[in-house]
């Protein structure tokens, strides 16, 4: 087991390798901004070695393959130095990818094409990505080296108003509307060379899918010797089954989508009927209204949920036989259920140790109802 970090200037120029860390510590998690934090020995290092936006690349070597881990880079932001127990040090903070996301604004008005859109969700986040940080952003806006991936309309159909939002929490709203309307749908910025990336959407699942029904299952499990700390929740205490959701206007000129969910409703024990108002008057239109309408219901559904940690054994190994965004078959206390590795967080100290923390999550098919309203 080996790693090494490709170094680079801010211009893409080669600085050098890096293997002589004393702790290197990664997380990658979907749908977020993934962070790197490295400590090295000050000697050899000084306070001009390290610059806001140079460029990291980790590569992992493992059974004599040497890859990029994570399909992704990272870009310094901050660093100390300091002296701790006699030694003196320096600490190097990174973001990967995703950090682009979360530079750009949705830089349009309310009632906007570029502000207000209706479509496919893995669609929809590909044109906001062209127009604000793409080819369709004004120059001065544009990330060098960024491409966006063809496409496909594969995910749920969902109506948003996000003028001025921040891209990423954009991205990440529309990706999670998707996923409570039942097509699980996920995002990333990849690397596909030396300071190129792509932005790309996922269904079903971000990697490969070896769910029960795949026909390449991967078996999680204690009874397997490749799952921890396994917990299994059913959770009604924070359901709400019938929606107001409010548009615009004022008193009785506002506008209001009303949804509920009569199983879920008249499910239980008579008194299962639980409200929820949503504030929706960031959208300009009625579609915008009701789905949001129709998110709020899906988010306020009773959740059955398996949580844990993917351990590797000699039989099944982080790397080789599955990867970060895959799907696998999990089970615990009698019952089974396909969970996404979710986050994955790598510590790689000087004496060659690494520690995986691996986190699984599974939660059972969403329920679905009908819009509905009072018109």
């Amino acid at each position: 087991m080996r790693y090494q970090l490709d170094w680079r200037n801010s211009d893409l120029v080669q600085n050098g390798v890096i293997q002589d860390f004393a702790d290197l510590h990664i997380v990658r998690t979907e749908n977020t901004v993934g962070s790197l934090k490295m400590t090295l020995a000050q000697k050899g290092y000084n306070l001009d070695s390290f610059r806001v936006g140079q460029y990291l690349e980790v590569w992992r070597e493992k059974g004599g393959v040497l890859s990029v881990f994570g399909e992704t880079a990272y870009f310094v932001q901050d660093f100390e130095f300091y002296s701790q127990n006699g030694e003196e040090l320096v600490d190097v903070y990174a973001k990967d990818l995703n950090m682009l996301l979360e530079t750009r604004i949705v830089a349009a008005a309310s009632s906007t094409a570029n502000a207000e859109m209706k479509g496919k969700a893995d669609d929809l986040m590909k044109a906001i990505v062209r127009n604000e940080l793409g080819i369709n952003a004004h120059p001065t806006r544009r990330i060098p080296g960024l491409t966006v991936q063809a496409d496909v309309g594969q995910s749920a159909e969902i109506a948003r108003g996000f003028a001025y939002g921040n891209v990423l929490d954009v991205l990440r709203d529309m990706a999670n509307s998707a996923t409570e309307k039942g097509i699980y749908t996920s995002f990333d910025l990849v690397r596909t060379g030396v300071g190129k990336f792509e932005f790309r959407t996922y269904t079903g699942q971000r990697g490969a899918d070896h769910r029960r029904t795949s026909g390449d299952v991967r078996l999680v499990g204690e009874n397997y010797g490749n799952l921890e700390n396994p917990r299994y929740g059913i959770y009604h205490g924070d359901e709400w089954n019938y929606v107001y959701c409010g548009g615009r206007g004022e008193k009785e000129d506002r506008e209001i989508s009303e949804v509920w969910d009569l199983r879920r409703i008249g499910t239980g024990f008579p008194y299962n009927r639980k409200e929820y108002f949503r504030d929706s008057r960031h959208q300009e239109t009625k579609d915008g209204v009701d789905d949001d309408a129709y998110n709020a219901l899906n988010e306020g559904k009773p959740k059955t949920i398996m949580t844990g940690n993917l351990i590797d054994t000699p039989g099944m190994m982080f790397g080789r036989d599955y990867q970060f965004g895959d799907v696998v078959s999990a089970e615990a206390f009698g019952q089974a259920i396909d969970c996404h590795i979710s986050s994955v967080a790598i510590r790689y100290d000087a004496q060659g140790g690494e520690t995986l923390d691996i986190k699984l999550r599974g939660e059972r098919e969403n329920v679905f109802t009908t819009l509905g309203d009072d018109e």
